[in-house]
C-alpha cells in the first residue's frame, strides 16, 4: 500500500522500451521497477513489496494473458492491470477471468493510473510489515544448438553438484528435450511417469499431483522426465512446458532444464523464463557455427544476454580453435570450460554422472565450476567455495 507521502511501489513489464520509459515518466514520485519479461518479473515480486503490476500491450492478448496469471504463482493477491492498444472483448473477458483487475487502453494518462491506484486501495489493505515475501527457484537452462556437445552430461552433473551443495530434495531436473531426452537413462532412473502425464492432467495440475509424476534420484534429487518415444512429444504443448515451470518454481530451489537442440517454440519459452543459461559449445567448428547462428536469432528477438554464460566443453591443450577467436566470433566471454576426458564417456556409459563417479578427477572439478554459474553471490554455499579459483582453461 502507498507509503505515507503517497507513493507506491509499481512493477512494469514489458519489452517495449518506449512504453516502458512512457509509463515511468507518468510515475514520477513513485518508486519504479521494471521487467522485460515474465520471470523477471516473478523475481521483482520476491525481492521487492510491489503495490500493483502494470503489464503493457505486448501481453495483450490470449496468451500474453497466461503469461500474466503466472505471476500470481508468486503473489496470489497482486493487483494487476493490463494496457492494450485496444480493448478486445476476448482478450477482455480472458484477463477479467484470469484475475487481471482491470484493462486500459492507451494511451496511459495520469488520470488512469491515478484511478489504477484506487483500485488498488479497494483490492488489498496491505499490513504495515508488508507482505511475507515468498521464494521462488531459480531456472537453470543448459542448451545447445548441437546435438552430441555434452547438453546432457552437463545438465545432469551440474544438478548433482547443486543438489551436493544443499539439500537434495530442492532440486529438480526437467527433460524438455521431449523426443529424444536422456536425463533418465543419464541417471539410471526408470521412471513410472513423464511429463506426458503432465500434458494429460494439465487442467487439474496442482503441486500434489506434479510431485506424484516426478521420479526420484538414488541421491533425493528429483526429475520430470521427457516422453519415453518421440512420437508422444505431440502431446506435450508449450503451454505445458510454461505452467510446468512455473509450478516447479514454487516446489523447488532450483529447476535445471535440459532442452532439444533446436530453437523452437517451447525452447523460446523455456530460455525466456530462465533466470541463468548456461551454452555448451563443442571444441569444433560445426559447433561454433550453430552456436552463433543460434546467437544471432536470439539477439534479434532481444533476448537478455545478461542470463547466457558460454561454456566450452571438451578442452585440451591440442584443440585447434583458438578461445580469443571463438569468444570474438560469438560475442560471448568464456565462462567455464570442461576438459577432454575418457572418464567421461566411461561414467556415461555406466549410468553415473562423474562428479559422484570420480569426484576427484580433474573434469569433475571443471563441472563443480559449471555448476557455480548457476550460483548468485548471495547463493554461495561452503562447498562451492573451494572449486571457484580452480576453474581455468587452455588459451592457445
Amino acid at each position: 500500500m502507498a507509503t505515507d507521502s503517497g507513493t507506491y511501489s509499481v512493477l512494469i513489464v514489458d519489452n517495449d522500451d518506449q512504453f516502458v520509459e512512457a509509463t515511468r515518466t507518468l510515475l514520477e514520485g513513485h518508486k519504479v521497477h521494471t521487467a522485460r519479461n515474465i520471470s523477471d518479473a516473478q523475481r521483482r515480486l520476491v525481492e521487492e513489496s510491489i503495490d500493483l503490476t502494470v503489464a503493457g500491450p505486448s501481453y495483450a492478448h490470449e496468451a500474453g494473458v497466461v503469461e500474466v496469471t503466472l505471476l500470481f504463482d508468486v503473489r496470489a493477491d497482486l493487483p494487476v492491470v493490463l494496457v492494450a492498444e485496444a480493448v478486445d472483448t476476448n482478450v477482455l473477458r480472458a484477463a477479467l477471468r484470469a484475475g487481471i483487475k482491470d484493462v486500459i487502453e492507451v494511451p496511459l494518462t495520469t488520470s488512469k493510473i491515478e484511478d489504477a491506484f484506487g483500485l488498488v486501495e479497494q483490492i488489498h489493505k496491505r499490513e504495515e510489515d508488508g507482505p511475507k515475501k515468498r521464494k521462488i527457484g531459480k531456472v537453470v537452462t543448459i542448451m545447445s544448438p548441437k546435438g552430441g556437445a555434452g547438453k546432457t552430461m552437463t545438465t545432469v552433473n551440474t544438478a548433482l553438484t547443486l543438489a551436493g551443495w544443499g539439500d537434495p530434495s530442492r532440486v529438480v531436473v526437467l527433460d524438455a528435450d521431449l523426443q529424444f531426452g536422456d536425463v533418465c537413462i543419464s541417471l539410471q532412473i526408470d521412471p513410472r511417469h513423464t511429463i506426458v502425464d503432465v500434458a494429460r492432467d494439465i487442467d487439474k495440475l496442482d503441486e500434489d499431483l506434479l510431485e506424484s509424476l516426478l521420479a526420484r534420484h538414488s541421491s533425493g534429487m528429483r526429475v520430470l522426465s521427457a516422453p519415453l518415444e518421440p512420437s508422444l512429444a505431440d502431446e506435450v504443448s508449450t503451454q505445458v512446458v510454461v505452467k510446468s515451470i512455473g509450478m516447479l518454481k514454487r516446489m523447488f530451489d532450483y529447476i535445471v532444464i535440459d532442452t532439444a537442440p533446436f530453437l523452437d517454440e517451447p525452447v523460446l519459452s523455456i530460455l525466456e523464463r530462465s533466470d541463468v543459461v548456461l551454452l555448451v559449445v563443442d571444441m569444433d567448428l560445426p559447433a561454433v557455427k550453430n552456436a552463433k547462428l543460434a546467437l544471432d536469432t536470439l539477439r534479434l528477438i532481444k533476448f537478455p544476454f545478461e542470463k547466457m554464460k558460454l561454456v566450452l566443453n571438451r578442452v585440451n591443450s591440442k584443440a585447434r580453435l583458438d578461445i580469443g577467436e571463438l569468444e570474438r566470433s560469438l560475442g560471448l566471454e568464456v565462462q567455464a570450460a570442461v576438459s577432454s576426458d575418457k572418464l567421461v564417456p566411461r561414467a556415461v556409459n555406466e549410468g553415473e554422472p562423474v562428479v559422484t563417479l570420480y569426484p576427484r578427477s580433474r573434469v569433475a572439478r571443471d563441472l563443480r565450476g559449471v555448476a557455480q554459474l548457476a550460483l548468485d553471490e548471495s547463493d554461495q554455499l561452503e562447498d562451492a567455495e573451494g572449486d571457484a579459483s580452480k576453474r581455468r582453461w587452455f588459451r592457445q
